[in-house]
């Protein structure tokens, strides 16, 4: 089926996490596209040292005329061009407006400053890329001496 008839892709972004009211209504909580990782250190090292970090990723498709199983792939690339990727199969049914939703709570490895792309692919057709800048601020904090004032 041309993509022009569906399934279209409504949402697509990374956030802390996604709320899910009895109704089936859903909220994604604090978008997130940039990352400031400040370390607060009397030395803080020059370059950032990896870490983990929570996220969920959100996609919603609507099905306009496509029906059946179509295989998902989320190809998360970092900011040195490595890439890994994850693949789930949706399936769409129903009306045109009926759709599909991903919710995907994840913990991520960041290991440099940079870039990070989420690429989405339905089939073999490119949906989008998501950004996530990840940003290191080292912070130069003052030692206190044993005795002196806050002791």
């Amino acid at each position: 089926m041309p993509i022009h008839e569906g399934p279209y892709l409504s949402a697509a972004l990374l956030c802390d996490r996604v709320l899910e009211e009895k109704d089936g209504t859903k909220s994604a909580i604090r978008v997130i596209d940039r990352l400031t990782h400040n370390v607060f250190e009397p030395n803080p090292p020059a370059n950032m040292e990896p870490f983990d970090h929570k996220l969920t990723l959100f996609i919603r498709f609507k099905s306009g005329h496509a029906r059946g199983i179509y295989s998902l792939k989320m190809n998360f690339v970092t900011p040195a061009g490595e890439s890994s990727a994850r693949t789930v199969n949706v399936n769409f049914e129903g009306e045109e407006d009926r759709g599909v939703d991903i919710i995907a709570p994840m913990q991520m490895r960041i290991e440099m400053q940079g870039i990070y792309w989420v690429e989405i692919f339905l089939g073999d057709d490119f949906m989008t890329r998501i950004p996530l800048r990840v940003v290191y601020i080292p912070q130069i904090t003052q030692q206190t001496p044993l005795g002196g004032p806050g002791s």
